[in-house]
């Protein structure tokens, strides 16, 4: 096809039948056909027997010649055949003029398969740039792109391979219309100079056009792959990257024997460039994903790293804390130990000293008697005291490892919870001076752990009373509650008693601090509920306070949380 014109002019009879009398073409062929060889041919000899409309090529070019007759020309789309058979769209024009007293037509023939061939080009071009940029599989694009080549020719077989990394080895990237016995045989193929039309493409880095395998020396190792398959010529052009490395290599594969036409090299030199653009965009995905892998486990055991430190940061801290509680309590508990030891060892001397006395005989007066008597109960009761304060603060202590464990989730309600704490604080202090207001609505339901909360909300309601309302004065407790987003409760606790100091706000949450040391206070309590809340109930506990304005403490709880309070209704 390379030695056609795409525009020939032809001298007809303006006769039945339109015999061509001679081709103004010079050397070029007219549809494959030698100019002297087209002398005394009927047009009609040069069509398809009919037409795409389903005419019959004769009988339209008798109606056609008698519309330029009367007309003087004529110009339609006409489709002609090439001495292969192959049928082409043209453009006809027909002009009526006379020489030598007799009527001819000068025909002109435009052929416009190459524009119709540029134009199928760019819109594949365009279906396979949009594939690419949608992040389309890689074998799908190739796949599409040797497919919309090779509907443009007849009898067609394109393929590609492509480089591995090494830059030596080619594997197979598309090829669907190929023999796969002979693709199999190409994968893994060692690249080289002499390596068939592929291998040499693409280690020369050069366009390899083998018209005759059977004959060709770049073929002589390989012919016996690609004949058994009927496949004898075979043209390749290397695949570049945007680096112009060569990253591959389009093959068109023909099974017969033949040389590329204009427009099979300039399909194929269009296919080869985007195939680069397909595969660069696979390799750069790639990379992404390598690196995005490689990110992942740098990240994964940066994570694991910290982890470990942060546990061993959580552990040593927790094992000064719990240091710090334990040397809190030893403390605490010294001084009533220390004071019932005392008085213990006071009551055995002076039980000692009496028993000697009656073991002697010596006379006991009655008021002698009477102050053993009193020094026993005083010694008896500070036993006491001392010793109850001391259970108090390892019952305190007790509430941080075994309540929680013993908590058992379920549904309640809570006002009905709060109401039961005020219950128990009052049976505790007979605080009769101080009102609660619980401005929480029946049926408020929760579903969590009503024995955690209860506690939680008497130690928060008898600090109020008794920080908040000392020297028998009166006032109010406000309970409120609302939710502060769909997945959390926040709880108020309100007074308004004679507040706090910053000072004491900011260490109310410390174990052992108290502003009653000495009065009954052990300074645990806020310290125990601080720790129900935020390890139990996975929430929060906030203070705030002025002095002279009050107190208001917030818990704020998760409302959808295994071990923690969720809203039910």
């Amino acid at each position: 096809m390379d030695d056609m014109t795409r525009v020939a002019i032809l001298l007809v009879k303006a006769a039945p039948g339109l015999p061509i009398i001679g081709a103004a073409s010079g050397r070029a062929k007219v549809l494959g056909y030698d100019p002297q060889a087209l002398r005394g041919m009927p047009l009609a000899l040069l069509c398809p027997l009919r037409q795409p409309d389903g005419r019959a090529s004769g009988e339209t070019l008798d109606d056609v010649l008698a519309q330029v007759q009367q007309a003087g020309s004529l110009s339609l789309p006409w489709h002609f055949q090439t001495r292969t058979g192959e049928s082409r769209p043209h453009v006809l024009h027909l002009t009526l003029s006379e020489r030598d007293g007799e009527p001819q037509l000068a025909v002109c023939l435009v052929d416009m398969s190459r524009m119709q061939f540029a134009e199928a080009l760019n819109q594949a071009k365009n279906e396979l740039l949009e594939m690419v940029a949608t992040g389309r599989p890689l074998d799908e694009v190739l796949n599409r792109l040797t497919a919309v080549v090779e509907s443009q020719f007849d009898g067609l077989y394109c393929s590609v391979l492509l480089l591995d990394l090494d830059g030596r080895h080619a594997h197979v990237g598309a090829g669907p219309r190929m023999p796969p016995e002979y693709l199999q045989s190409l994968e893994g193929l060692e690249i080289g100079p002499t390596v068939g039309s592929c291998g040499t493409a693409m280690f020369d880095d050069r366009l390899v056009v083998v018209d005759n395998i059977a004959t060709h020396p770049l073929w002589t190792n390989f012919r016996d792959l690609a004949m058994p398959h009927g496949l004898r010529a075979c043209w390749s052009a290397p695949i570049h990257g945007p680096d112009q490395r060569v990253i591959g290599s389009f093959a068109m594969y023909y099974r017969e024997v033949r040389k590329p036409s204009p427009d099979e090299l300039a399909a194929m030199n269009a296919a080869s460039h985007l195939a680069g653009i397909a595969i660069d965009q696979e390799r750069r995905t790639e990379e992404r994903r390598r690196a995005a892998q490689w990110l992942e486990i740098q990240v994964q055991a940066r994570t694991k790293e910290l982890l470990a430190t942060q546990d061993e940061l959580v552990n040593s801290r927790k094992l000064a804390a719990l240091g710090q509680l334990l040397a809190g309590i030893a403390h605490e508990m010294n001084t009533p130990l220390g004071n019932a030891l005392l008085s213990a060892s006071a009551l055995r001397d002076g039980s000692a000293s009496f028993a000697e006395r009656m073991a002697d005989g010596a006379p006991l007066k009655r008021q002698e008697l009477a102050d053993w008597v009193a020094q026993t109960r005083a010694g008896t009761e500070l036993v006491e005291q001392n010793v109850e304060r001391a259970l108090r603060l390892i019952n305190r202590f007790k509430q941080l490892t075994e309540d929680s464990g013993r908590a058992v989730r379920s549904r309640f309600d809570l006002r009905g919870a709060v109401l039961l704490a005020w219950a128990r604080v009052q049976t505790r202090l007979s605080v009769d001076r101080v009102r609660l207001a619980c401005e929480l609505p029946d049926g408020f339901v929760l579903d969590g752990y009503p024995e955690v909360l209860q506690q939680v909300l008497e130690q928060v309601l008898e600090n109020a009373c008794v920080h908040g309302f000392r020297d028998d004065r009166s006032g109010y407790i406000r309970v409120s509650a609302r939710r502060s987003s769909d997945a959390r409760l926040t709880l108020e606790v309100h007074d308004n008693g004679v507040g706090m100091p910053a000072a004491d706000v900011a260490r109310a949450f410390e174990p052992f601090f108290t502003t009653t040391f000495g009065q009954g206070g052990c300074g645990l309590g806020l310290f125990v509920a601080h720790s129900l809340v935020s390890g139990m109930l996975g929430g929060s506990l906030q203070l705030e306070s002025r002095q002279g304005e009050g107190t208001v403490a917030t818990l704020e709880l998760p409302m959808q949380a295994t071990a923690s309070l969720a809203l039910a209704a």
